[in-house]
């Protein structure tokens, strides 16, 4: 079925796509027809439209901008993470397993960073409404993988990051006064 066919038969009180999904900001606004008369299958479609973005790289790189908590918890999670099951399988101390890695630790946090600006790239939106609105009202959806989805909410991936931030000193202390890895 097209898409001419399914807004045609939207009209006439058939398929109604995106039934139940609420209306956010995250989503770009299309342009609404003020006229009922038929319209040409060529121009059923409205052009999309997005709000202005005023935020600059400065206020999303700022101490309290939206990207560097979020950036740094991000690459903190796959670094505690990534050290934990190292020294667990190998028995690698974290510190040896930092100065061994050194390049690749700063190309996963430059990856990181830049995907985390990405979806300002990409939807023209500033980041810091982004991430106001990743809720885990804004999130849910309908079944148990919806559900697990809302869990994962923007508070939830700050405190993941600042968890992980303090494991990874935590861990390096503990191997400092230990002597020996931890696991």
């Amino acid at each position: 079925m097209s898409l001419a066919s399914k807004v045609l038969s939207r009209r006439s009180g058939g398929f109604v796509p995106f039934q139940g999904i609420k209306k956010s900001p995250l989503l770009p606004r299309v342009a609404e027809s003020t006229s009922e008369a038929p319209v040409a299958p060529s121009k059923l479609v409205s052009p999309l439209t997005w709000d202005e973005d005023k935020e600059t790289a400065r206020d999303v790189f700022a101490f309290a901008g939206s990207a560097p908590e979020r950036a740094n918890g991000r690459a903190a999670m796959v670094g505690f993470t990534s050290l934990a099951l190292t020294e667990a399988s190998k028995h690698t101390p974290a510190l040896e397993q930092l100065g061994n890695s050194w390049a690749g630790i700063i190309l996963v946090s430059l990856a990181l960073s830049f995907a985390t600006i990405v979806p300002k790239l990409v939807s023209g939106t500033s980041l810091k409404e982004l991430h106001d609105n990743a809720t885990s009202e804004n999130l849910k959806s309908e079944g148990l993988a919806g559900q697990l989805i809302a869990l994962f909410d923007q508070k939830f991936e700050m405190w993941s990051g600042r968890l992980a931030m303090i494991g990874i000193i935590g861990l390096v202390a503990v191997e400092a006064i230990k002597g020996d890895s931890f696991f």
